[in-house]
């Protein structure tokens, strides 16, 4: 069992590694200062609008990185962990955090600039896993797979489902307008891959001379 963790651990890039650590361990850390009446993690990084407004921005990103309870942290961290292990072979950290920073602070700016009056503040990796299950899609989608109690789905029927079930569950525990919110998160997602195609595309292909040629066939 160590050996396989071991090797999992390996297979990730160290960008990878550090994002599946900041969501995995700052909810303990939170749970141990909130029982422990020391510090409250929720108070610092949760997002709220009025308080961005104030000049805390780290909230559009922070806040990302803190479940709405036990259950969403299990699940969320189940995914994330999923998802950055298979796009991590297409992937590099550093393109990662862009794509995860991107579609993390796009809806809480549009949550900012509308002034949502929410209750409380909000936490939640939604935007980030929509955007990345938007990835799986685009990279993957034909492929087929077994998604437990639904047999076997193409990526992109399992994505839809998962990107639903999402969807529900925001809708639910934070109201229609952060979950709109969220969905605009895991749209940007998607138009950062679909722009990112366009310029690969566009690259001028490159002529190789002989010699090149030469050793690509031996």
């Amino acid at each position: 069992m160590k050996t396989i963790w071991h090797n999992w651990l390996s297979s990730l890039t160290a960008g990878a590694r550090l994002l599946l650590a900041l969501f995995g361990l700052l909810f303990p850390l939170a749970m141990a200062g909130h029982y422990t009446h020391t510090f409250e993690l929720y108070s610092w990084l949760a997002f709220s609008p009025a308080l961005v407004w104030k000049g805390q921005v780290w909230r559009l990103l922070t806040y990302a990185f803190l479940p709405n309870g036990i259950l969403d942290w299990v699940v969320s961290l189940f995914w994330l962990a999923t998802l950055v292990c298979v796009l991590g072979r297409n992937w590099s950290g550093r393109e990662l955090w862009i794509y995860c920073i991107l579609s993390t602070v796009v809806p809480s700016l549009v949550l900012t600039l509308v002034r949502q009056p929410a209750a409380g503040a909000i936490a939640g990796n939604g935007a980030m896993i929509l955007a990345l299950l938007a990835a799986w899609d685009w990279l993957y989608g034909r492929e087929r797979i077994i998604l437990l109690g639904f047999g076997e789905l193409s990526v992109r029927q399992a994505a839809c489902v998962v990107a639903l079930i999402e969807v529900l569950i925001l809708l639910f525990c934070l109201g229609w307008l952060t979950t709109l919110a969220m969905i605009i998160g895991g749209a940007t997602g998607w138009f950062y891959l679909f722009l990112r195609g366009k310029r690969f595309m566009a690259r001028p292909g490159r002529a190789l001379d002989s010699a090149r040629i030469a050793r690509l066939e031996l």
